[in-house]
């Protein structure tokens, strides 16, 4: 195959990749029929639908057949297969994700705080981290795009776009139904159920998901076989298609049950919790074996004697509306989403008690976007809107402090604080795109946001003189974005682009004090400048993409745990501290060197620094810029394939990848030995994840048949998943799920 042994002429190949000169000459794709080429991947990264090798953004995505064909995906699957995304679980909320696109990443789980990547499903924005750990359940597509999307998708995109669509009612009969069981106790069932079109286009379809496990820790304290995760996800979506009118109505309810377990770090000489104080009596302090552990198989033995419960229930209602006017296509889409949450954590993570909290939460969101696009002319389009995005969040949390805090900080046995938080965005937005020529195209957007919050701070409960707060305050910014692309040859583009993005400032909810409860933090800003190419050769059999950026960051938002007076003891602030700089490159293929079998692969390389970062020690003005910001991997890269081998009466498919990322710090607090620093308990070391799983599918009359094996982490690569000092009391992390494997059985029809 001459085109195959063009492809493994690397250092040719890669002369052809980084010369402009080159890609000009490069080769025209003439598909036919007869030639085999790699499935088109449609994407909506522009609120256009389009092939991915003509949209010029920096957009990855799974093609559907491979998203049905993995074994047991849940989001974490994008971590090093699309280049510079790291996403880690976090344990203080249900379903909770700390999401890191091109070192911009935000993890806490305050719902007063806004997430800089923008998680959207089925078109809705999720306000908050909670419910951002998905599992890939009915999913049609799935879509990172990387650098500020604030024009077209909503508010607080700073990072990025996590864009997720569920599969549509299909107006046919029929069923797929898929069991899965693996090792600490997975035990998965999914279900998807579609009913024919009656009345002239009304469809509907029914969906369910079940999935528990157990924990990877050890429990020295509440038994081994502590920790586990319930979590069920339901509902119904009608669908009605009649003349120019699309519109899905979607229930859904959640509802989760899960033991969180941590893993204590604190060290002597460092963490209140260990000091070395003597003639305290026994339940003081915890025994020295919880102190100063520092190897690998330590991270997965936990001492938490307050059971860490987290509950969870939500409904989530979703319209998606489309007319198709002819001239004008409307799209509205409404969504209203409600969680009602318990958290008992038992932060300090030891046999005794020292520091822990129960935040009872409830939250509800309501967002309404209305687009309206098309063809002003031969050779402009448009696409413009308005959105309205409005969230309420109530907390009561009580925080329980042990007899040692009590003794020595003088703290009341539990403090606590209510909060009301209210939040309101409006916006219009545009995007325009003009043909120039033929393969010269120019895009123009921009956003214009108006935000308000105000809350109420009660901190009464304690029964101790207190205060409460009741601040607000409004921001508006303009976010704007511009593009040019040229088109070689159908699927040779070349482009750059300039964004800008924004997230909304706010107020602290967790704030134990009456300034850092009063005062607001400001709005980010991030600039962004794109360069990229995006490619396809061997007749269709090739794509390789490639884009380079440059990233200035201001008034960056970071959270901050810092000393508080009692009866606190600590508060955890969002304040602006610091501006930086990032750039970075970035490559993906795709590639069919043989019929039936699939590779892909990609590489990203992130510089992220911060240029001005300055806070107070001991009273005194210090320049912290030489801190490593967090979840900034200098590289990261993967490759995987699949193989379908067909072998009647049986088709078989193989599959595997392997993926790395570097390491990272998941913490900027600065080091007990230099403030300059990042505390070295929070490194998650480089991780090699690999993963495989091999299906056989068969006939039975009309049934389709899957089953399959699978690994995942085959290496059982260990470590650090995130670690958080708390204000010199204690230190606590979680640690990386560890090798799993199972086995899947589904049908459909």
């Amino acid at each position: 195959m001459t085109g195959f042994r063009a492809l493994m002429d690397l250092t040719g190949f890669r002369a052809l990749m980084l010369s402009g000169a080159a890609l000009v000459a490069g080769p025209v794709v003439a598909q036919t029929a007869e030639t085999p080429a790699l499935e088109d991947i449609v994407v909506t990264a522009t609120r256009r639908a389009e092939s991915i090798q003509d949209v010029p953004v920096s957009v990855s995505a799974i093609p559907p057949t491979q998203l049905a064909a993995a074994a047991a995906p849940d989001i974490r699957d994008l971590v090093g297969r699309t280049p510079n995304l790291v996403i880690d679980p976090v344990g203080a909320g249900p379903s909770a994700a700390a999401i890191s696109i091109r070192g911009i990443s935000f993890e806490d789980i305050e719902k007063s705080f806004d997430p800089a990547v923008g998680v959207l499903i089925d078109g809705v924005y999720l306000g908050t981290n909670t419910g951002q750990l998905l599992d890939f359940f009915d999913f049609e597509r799935v879509e990172v795009l990387r650098g500020p999307q604030g024009t077209l998708f909503g508010r607080n995109t700073t990072a990025g776009v996590i864009n997720i669509q569920r599969t549509r009612p299909t107006g046919e009969l029929g069923m797929r139904v898929l069991g899965t069981i693996g090792n600490y106790g997975r035990r998965d069932l999914r279900a998807v159920v579609n009913t024919p079109e009656i009345l002239g286009g009304l469809s509907a379809k029914l969906f369910w998901l079940h999935a528990q496990n157990e924990d990877f820790y050890t429990n020295r304290t509440l038994g081994e076989d502590y920790g586990g995760r319930n979590y069920d996800n339901y509902g119904v979506a009608v669908r009605l298609r009649r003349g120019p009118l699309d519109m899905i109505l979607t229930y859904e309810r959640v509802e989760e049950r899960t033991e969180t377990d941590t893993t204590p770090l604190g060290r002597t000489g460092v963490d209140l919790i260990c000091a070395p104080i003597p003639g305290l009596p026994p339940g003081f302090l915890p025994p020295r074996d919880q102190c100063d552990r520092t190897t690998e198989e330590q991270l997965y033995e936990t001492f938490t004697n307050v059971p860490s419960l987290v509950r969870n229930d939500g409904d989530n209602f979703t319209a998606n509306i489309e007319i198709d006017g002819g001239i004008i296509q409307v799209t509205s889409v409404t969504g209203y989403r409600t969680s009602d949450e318990s958290v008992r954590q038992d932060f300090d993570s030891t046999s005794i008690n020292f520091f822990d909290t129960l935040r009872i939460q409830e939250y509800k969101q309501f967002t309404q976007e209305l687009r309206f696009s098309g063809d002003a002319t031969e050779r402009i389009n448009y696409v413009l809107g308005v959105f309205y995005f409005w969230a309420n969040y109530k907390l009561d949390q009580t925080t329980f402090f042990g007899r040692l805090l009590q003794t020595l900080a003088r703290l009341p046995p539990q403090g606590g604080n209510r909060v009301d938080h209210y939040n309101t965005s409006v916006a219009i937005f545009g995007d325009v795109q003009w043909r120039i020529t033929d393969r010269l195209r120019l895009s123009l957007g921009g956003r214009y946001n108006w935000d308000d919050k105000n809350y109420t701070n009660d901190y009464l409960k304690t029964g101790l003189p207190q205060f409460i707060a009741k601040p607000s305050a409004s921001w508006t910014r303009f976010q704007p974005r511009a593009s040019i692309d040229y088109r070689f040859s159908e699927g040779n583009l070349a482009y750059f682009t300039y964004a800008r993005g924004y997230r909304a400032g706010g107020f602290n909810g967790r704030g134990q004090t009456a300034f850092s409860a009063n005062t607001p933090y400001d709005p980010e800003t991030v600039d962004s400048y794109e360069a990229g190419l995006k490619t396809t050769w061997l007749d269709g059999r090739l794509s390789a993409n490639v884009a380079a950026f440059l990233t200035k960051y201001d008034d960056k938002q970071e959270e901050v745990v810092r000393p508080a007076p009692p009866p606190a003891g600590q508060e955890t602030i969002v304040a602006n501290a610091a501006s930086a700089t990032i750039w970075g490159v970035e490559a993906e293929f795709r590639a069919l060197p043989f019929d039936r079998v699939n590779l892909w692969g990609s590489v990203g390389y992130l510089d992220a620094g911060y240029d001005e970062f300055t806070t107070i020690i001991g009273g005194q003005v210090v320049d912290i810029s030489s801190r490593t910001m967090r979840r900034t991997p200098k590289w990261s890269l993967s490759v995987g394939g699949d193989w379908t081998v067909p072998l009647e009466p049986v088709e078989v498919n193989l599959s595997a990848s392997y993926r790395y990322v570097g390491a990272y710090q998941t913490t900027i607090i600065g080091a007990w030995f230099d403030p300059r620093v990042n505390d070295p308990r929070g490194l998650a070391d480089a991780r090699h994840l690999l993963d495989a799983s091999a299906a056989v599918y068969f006939n039975l009359g009309k049934l389709r048949t899957r089953a399959a094996i699978f690994g995942r982490n085959i290496l059982n690569d260990k470590g650090l998943s995130a670690a958080l000092p708390v204000a010199g009391l204690f230190t606590f992390g979680t640690g990386r799920p560890l090798r799993t494997f199972g086995g899947e059985i589904g049908f459909e029809f």
